[in-house]
C-alpha cells in the first residue's frame, strides 16, 4: 500500500510539471543582388517542405534598408525551401516556370532540436526586361482586349490578358517571340518576330490592329 502511495506520488509530481520548451526557432540573413549590394524591401518566402498541402501559404518577410530579414519564432521543426523576389526593381518570382533560371540552385534549410536557427545569403536573380505599350484598333484608336504572351526558343510561354495598355515582364539575356492575339479572332499577331533584352531595360511599343485583322 505504501509503495503504491509513493507510485501516485511520483505520477502527480510528474504530471504538474510543465512540458519542456521547444527552443525558439529562427532563418535569418541577407539579401543581395547580383553586385553583392543588399536589397532593401525585397520579400522573403520559406515553403514547408515535406507532405503539406500544395496551395498552403508560404511565411513571408521582408527585409530592412541594409537587406537583412528574420523569421523568429514562427517556423516549426522541418525543412523550408528559401526564395526571395523583388516586384518593384524587376526581379521575378523563381517560382514561375518560365522566369525560373535553371542555373540557380534551389536555397534549403532545416531546423531541428539541434539546429534550431540558420542564417544564409541569399542572391537574387537576374533583373527582367520589361515591355509596355498599347493594343489599340488603327482605324478609331480604342484599346482592344487582348492576349499578350512570350514564348522563348525552347517554346515555353507565357500570356496575360490586357484591355489596351500592357506591360509584361520579360527574363533578360533570352531570345524570345512577343505574340498577341485579339480576343474574338483566332488570329495570331507576331508584331516583332524577336527580343533580347538586357536585364533592366525597358522598352515601350505600341501594337495597332487594322479592321481587316480583327
Amino acid at each position: 500500500m505504501k509503495s503504491l502511495l509513493v507510485l501516485i506520488a511520483a505520477s502527480a509530481t510528474l504530471l504538474a510539471q510543465p512540458p519542456a520548451k521547444q527552443p525558439a526557432t529562427q532563418i535569418s540573413g541577407t539579401v543581395i543582388d547580383q553586385n553583392g549590394s543588399p536589397v532593401s524591401s525585397a520579400t522573403v518566402y520559406a515553403v514547408p517542405q515535406g507532405p503539406v498541402l500544395d496551395d498552403i501559404n508560404p511565411r513571408s518577410v521582408k527585409t530592412d534598408s541594409v537587406g537583412r530579414f528574420a523569421f523568429r519564432g514562427t517556423l516549426d521543426y522541418g525543412s523550408y525551401k528559401l526564395y526571395a523576389q523583388n516586384d518593384t526593381e524587376g526581379y521575378l518570382n523563381p517560382q514561375d516556370v518560365f522566369y525560373a533560371d535553371s542555373e540557380d540552385p534551389q536555397l534549403k534549410v532545416t531546423l531541428s532540436p539541434k539546429h534550431p536557427s540558420s542564417t544564409v545569403t541569399m542572391k537574387l536573380g537576374k533583373q527582367a526586361g520589361l515591355i509596355s505599350g498599347k493594343v489599340f484598333d488603327v482605324d478609331s484608336g480604342m484599346p482592344l482586349m487582348a492576349y499578350v504572351g512570350l514564348m522563348d526558343e525552347e517554346g515555353h510561354g507565357h500570356s496575360m490578358v490586357v484591355d489596351g495598355d500592357y506591360t509584361v515582364s520579360v527574363p533578360s539575356d533570352v531570345n524570345f517571340k512577343l505574340i498577341v492575339t485579339v480576343i474574338g479572332t483566332r488570329r495570331p499577331l507576331v508584331p516583332v518576330s524577336s527580343f533580347r533584352l538586357e536585364p533592366g531595360q525597358r522598352i515601350y511599343l505600341d501594337i495597332p490592329i487594322s479592321a481587316s485583322e480583327k
